[in-house]
Order: structure tokens, then sequence, then C-alpha cells
């Protein structure tokens, strides 16, 4: 089978970043652990730098167990304007 280049659009298309941030116990209530996933995406909103990238995702895990809480999913908009949305759906506490 012949190798076949990409194109050059599918080359430059920029790739989906994730960030892995670890924080709190599996001990701790799920209000207080939603409330540090917002306080950690608030922080990083103003502290970030995605670049030429539109969207980054958190995931966030407690410290002790390494158990899923949620994640942030950070956007870039056209004036440059960072915002997050939070989705704790994905959690196994």
């Amino acid at each position: 089978m012949a190798y076949k280049r990409p194109k050059k659009e599918e080359a430059l298309k920029p790739s989906k970043t994730i960030m892995s941030i670890n924080f709190g116990s599996v001990n701790d209530s799920i209000e207080s652990l939603r409330s540090m996933c917002n306080d950690k995406s608030n922080e990083l909103i103003k502290t970030i730098d995605l670049g030429h990238e539109k969207e980054m995702e958190v995931v966030f895990w407690t410290s002790d167990s390494a158990e899923i809480i949620g994640t942030a999913t950070i956007t870039k908009d056209e004036g440059g304007q960072l915002s997050y949305s939070l989705d704790f759906s994905v959690s196994t506490l």
C-alpha cells in the first residue's frame, strides 16, 4: 500500500490540549470538590495561554485515589477571551 501524505489543512489543524489536575480527597463532599473545580478553572483562565489552540480540556482527579471529579473545557473566542464550562457527568465518585 502506498503512503499517502495528509492534506496541508489536516496537518496544520490544531489538536485539543489536555491537562490533568489532582486535589481533594474521596472523603470530601461532592459539593466541596465541585467548588474546588470551579475555583481552579477560574484560576486557569486568568493564567494560561492557549497560544494557537482554541480549546483545552482539564480533567480533575482526587489526590488520594485518582477518582475523576469532573472536567472543564476551556475555550478561546475570536477576541482571545477565555471561558470555561464544567462537566461532572464523567465523575467516578
